[in-house]
């Protein structure tokens, strides 16, 4: 199988969405890094990956199908946070990763959670 050229440069290597989402649900692993698969496995161009209220929560269900509470869920994202796997703007609706340690090349460029949306241009 051929593998499709990489449009940036640098030192840096594509990844799977699909199988970081799968992570994401996967409690085998703590819940800061399921919080950073998530933010990987839904992320758009900008590296912010929205999620509608209470979508988090269901993902990150424990080994009994238990979905967190808001507030343990905020608790999960918070460590994420200190460990430096997402940026300090995160929360439960909008996981935001560094921009130096991911890039996208296609997809959305907007976060209605932080207010981001393209310029438009002016056309005569």
């Amino acid at each position: 199988m051929g593998r499709k050229p990489f449009q940036f440069e640098g030192d840096y290597a594509a990844v799977s969405q699909d199988e970081y989402k799968r992570r994401a649900r996967d409690p085998r692993f703590q819940y800061p890094h399921r919080i950073e698969y998530a933010a990987i496995g839904w992320a758009n161009v900008l590296g912010h990956a929205e999620f509608p209220p209470g979508e988090l929560n269901k993902i990150m269900a424990d080994k009994s199908g238990k979905i967190p509470s808001k507030d343990a869920l905020n608790l999960h994202v918070g460590r994420a946070k200190e460990w430096g796997l997402v940026e300090a703007e995160s929360n439960r609706r909008c996981l935001v990763l560094p921009m130096h340690r991911f890039q996208k090349g296609i997809g959305d460029e907007t976060c209605d959670e932080h207010g981001i949306r393209p310029a438009k241009r002016f056309r005569p």
